[in-house]
């Protein structure tokens, strides 16, 4: 079977799951927060969300202090911040519109009616005291937008792409999860917590992955962070483990070249078998709470290394441009958080073709 997707599209395809997912993921994080705040902590702030997305500066420019309505502002509302939840979902809507022609009537449709929903949110509903009902509401509206498209989507070459995304996008969202521990270490909000606070804050991580259930079943008690993080890392059962998006991932690619005899997708293949491979190595490392932080960085790495693999096999990207847009820097936490959310759509309208 050979593709004659064009190339606009399948990065159509991509960008609406990442889209998609990402709301969700920043969602859940807003979620976790609110949460982790009713303990009452005194030294709790929002300022771990700025830091666990390097955005400080971009922040900085247009408020003064990360409170707890200037975060959910620039994280919810912000439509010039690209990654908050509006304009993602606004930006997933854009990418279904150049889809029209290809995806379902029910895909549309209800792509609209959540635009629609989240759009005309007001201040009001992301207080703090509503912000964790309206965030819920937005998981809810990803979670029946992906499922629309998992029942209706036809399976065709676009489908490995739209999975592609999900998948990447995930696996990044998870590793900022497992990054919260760190980022507030970064702006000094663990200093004085209790050993009833951190296993609080294990406990909010889980339940924000929509992985607290599963854990228990194979941990029944206690909140150990080794366990935890092990957990979310390599557990393949767990849909939002890394592991399990690894292999995902490795399997659409895969499709790409087998059953679509997309010849580009070798090299991308390559790359995510080497991923796959480092990843389950990781697994016998004993240290990894020490090395979380450094996991979650070379995550973060080789997913933004294939999707630049994949926008230039697939998307018309070209590496010169692919290299103007990852300046070098010394902390490569900033780059990595940066490049990970830009989208790079390309008006390349090549076919592929083996």
């Amino acid at each position: 079977m050979t593709s004659n997707l064009l190339s606009r599209h399948a990065e159509c395809y991509f960008w609406l799951a990442r889209y998609l997912e990402r709301a969700e993921s920043l969602a859940r994080i807003l979620e976790a927060q609110t949460s982790f705040q009713r303990s009452g902590n005194p030294n709790n702030s929002w300022a771990w969300i700025v830091a666990l997305y390097s955005d400080q500066e971009n922040f900085a420019k247009k408020f003064s202090e990360p409170t707890a309505q200037n975060v959910i502002n620039y994280y919810v509302t912000w439509l010039d911040n690209p990654s908050s939840i509006q304009s993602c979902v606004r930006a997933a809507r854009e990418n279904a519109r150049a889809l029209r022609p290809l995806i379902s009537s029910d895909v549309w449709m209800q792509i609209n009616d959540f635009y629609s929903r989240v759009i005309g949110l007001t201040e009001s509903d992301f207080s703090e005291n509503r912000l964790s009902r309206s965030c819920d509401s937005i998981k809810r509206g990803c979670y029946a937008q992906i499922g629309v498209a998992e029942s209706t989507l036809y399976r065709d070459e676009g489908w490995p792409f739209f999975r592609l995304g999900l998948f990447i996008e995930r696996a990044d969202q998870t590793s900022r999860l497992l990054d919260v521990q760190f980022a507030k270490s970064a702006t000094g909000n663990l200093n004085d917590l209790t050993m009833e606070e951190h296993a609080r804050l294990w406990n909010v991580l889980l339940r924000s992955a929509s992985a607290y259930h599963a854990f228990r079943r194979v941990h029944p008690r206690g909140f150990n962070p080794a366990d935890i993080a092990h957990f979310l890392v390599f557990d393949r059962r767990l849909p939002r483990s890394l592991s399990f998006c690894a292999a995902a991932i490795q399997r659409m690619v895969n499709q790409l070249r087998t059953e679509f005899r997309l010849r580009n997708a070798q090299r991308a293949l390559e790359h995510v078998d080497k991923f796959q491979a480092d990843l389950q190595d990781k697994a016998k490392n004993g240290d990894l709470i020490e090395q979380l932080h450094d996991t979650n960085d070379w995550v973060q790495r080789e997913l933004i290394d294939l999707s630049a693999e994949l926008g230039v096999a697939f998307f018309g990207a070209e590496i010169e441009e692919l290299e103007a847009a990852a300046p070098a820097r010394e902390e490569p936490d900033e780059s990595t958080a940066r490049l990970s959310r830009s989208q790079g759509q390309s008006q390349i309208q090549s076919q592929m073709r083996s």
